[in-house]
């Protein structure tokens, strides 16, 4: 059963749960170190958090009582604080899921993701890329003075930072105990995963960004939602009644509304089934009119892509994405998580290597081919880069599942850089006019001390290296 959305403490402990479970059977690292720096403040107060967030000061949560009792043997998670338990399991290639009660069952069946072995050359099979060995034609002591910026405060949690140049890696580095083949979490960054998947299906003449009735739920004659259309859903303006507090002026520190969990999170923390939570939403806004930064629109997305691949096999669609997409670009790491029903989490819940995440910038920055293979047609590559200016004419920043510079959020830097953005500045930025994709991952923890400031300063220094 899902969690009752009216218990916001056992919601939130729920979703730091699943994710120390994926902190710990995919990236492995220590349940007290995923806490800390990764997910505590899911299970804290909103008055706690706020505070934490307005004093720069963290203690208050890292002081919580929770205790972690993880079973290597099951590969799952139990969280326990003032009373609340939360549960999660590892089941494969999907990830961690919620659950529950430790025995419930899934309501799908896991699948193995099958992986072609990556052929190209890219990057080394072991060793990290040095400014030194890869800077060819740049000034490689000011090229490794920039990213030096990015590990000098060790409060910013920089776990790792790629930069390619006209097709190549020229840095590469990783903060211990981290390399190469780590599978970082990655929030929001995979919101662009799902804007990938559907120029994929536009590229095969499954999906017309300009279609409405996308649902047959939603193809009733009265039903208004039958005008969304597959562009408003990537512009995040499909008008849908969603509460949450997670965009660019909102407060981010509220997790809760009137004694319920925001529906924003309650995707993640509740154990449901996330696309039919989202699908059966009213419309509260005319569609196309007003940008949110809401997780129905991509959950949607990605729920369109599966009915229109696979017919909405749930379990056929598991394998798809690595099939259509990744094995086409020589990504071989991406770990998509699904709820307990089966439907991908990919607002927010992936973990990938930063080299995944490199590949899939130069895919855009290739104007979405590979190696002669055109996997997304460069209109799509052009309409995700181009700012929503009506739905978001309070703030023209958002495109499709990607974030501009079109209102100079990254000042010094190109104008022309687009990026995919998650939590804790998860960054994977394309800048056609230099040739470069630039990939930082972190901590969730590590944005309270400045971070933003450090990245704008450092790509826009790397940006000027580049003729």
């Amino acid at each position: 059963m899902p969690i009752d959305q009216r218990n916001p403490a056992r919601c939130g402990l729920s979703w730091a749960t699943k994710v120390v479970a994926s902190g710990v059977f995919i990236t492995g690292r220590e349940p007290d170190n995923i806490l800390k720096l990764s997910c505590g403040w899911m299970a804290a107060p909103d008055s706690l958090l706020k505070e934490a967030i307005e004093t720069k000061n963290p203690a208050p949560i890292l002081s919580l009582p929770i205790e972690a009792d993880v079973n290597a043997d099951e590969k799952s998670v139990r969280l326990s604080l003032n009373g609340e338990e939360g549960f999660a399991r590892f089941i494969g290639d999907q990830g961690c899921v919620i659950l529950d009660r430790p025995d419930d069952d899934l309501h799908f069946t896991p699948r193995p993701v099958e992986r072609k072995p990556i052929k190209d050359g890219l990057f080394p099979d072991d060793a990290a890329v040095t400014g030194e060995e890869g800077a060819t034609g740049l000034d490689a002591e000011k090229l490794r003075a920039a990213v030096d910026g990015m590990f000098d405060n060790p409060m910013q949690f920089t776990n790792a930072f790629v930069v390619l140049h006209e097709g190549r890696p020229i840095v590469e580095r990783y903060r211990a105990p981290f390399g190469p083949s780590t599978q970082f979490e990655s929030w929001s960054m995979g919101k662009s995963i799902a804007a990938t998947l559907i120029g994929v299906c536009e590229r095969e003449g499954r999906v017309d960004l300009d279609e409405d009735g996308l649902f047959d739920a939603w193809r009733g004659a009265d039903d208004k939602r039958r005008a969304i259309r597959a562009r408003d859903l990537l512009n995040m303006a499909s008008g849908l009644q969603f509460s949450g507090s997670y965009g660019k002026d909102e407060d981010h520190s509220v997790k809760s509304e009137n004694g319920v969990f925001l529906d924003h999170i309650y995707v993640y923390g509740g154990g449901v089934n996330s696309f039919e939570f989202s699908r059966d939403k009213p419309l509260a806004d005319p569609p196309g009119a007003a940008g949110r930064y809401r997780n129905c629109d991509p959950l949607l997305a990605v729920g369109l892509a599966r009915e229109r691949a696979v017919g909405g096999d749930i379990e056929a669609f598991l394998n798809w994405p690595q099939q259509r997409l990744y094995d086409r670009i020589g990504s071989d790491g991406m770990v998509l998580e699904t709820d307990p029903y089966g439907h991908f989490l990919i607002s927010g819940h992936d973990y990938g290597r930063a080299r995944d995440w490199a590949r899939l910038g130069q895919l855009y920055l290739q104007r979405g081919a590979w190696g002669g293979d055109q996997i997304l047609n460069e209109d799509f590559v052009d309409f995700v880069q181009t700012p929503a200016e009506k739905a978001w004419a309070h703030n023209p920043y958002y495109g499709g599942f990607f974030c501009t510079n079109a209102t100079g959020l990254m000042p010094g830097s190109p104008k022309d850089v687009f990026w995919m953005s998650g939590g804790g500045l998860q960054r994977t930025m394309i800048i056609p006019s230099k040739d470069l994709v630039i990939v930082r991952l972190g901590h969730m923890s590590g944005a309270i001390f400045g971070v933003e400031d450090t990245l704008n300063e450092t790509v826009a220094a790397i940006a000027a290296l580049v003729a």
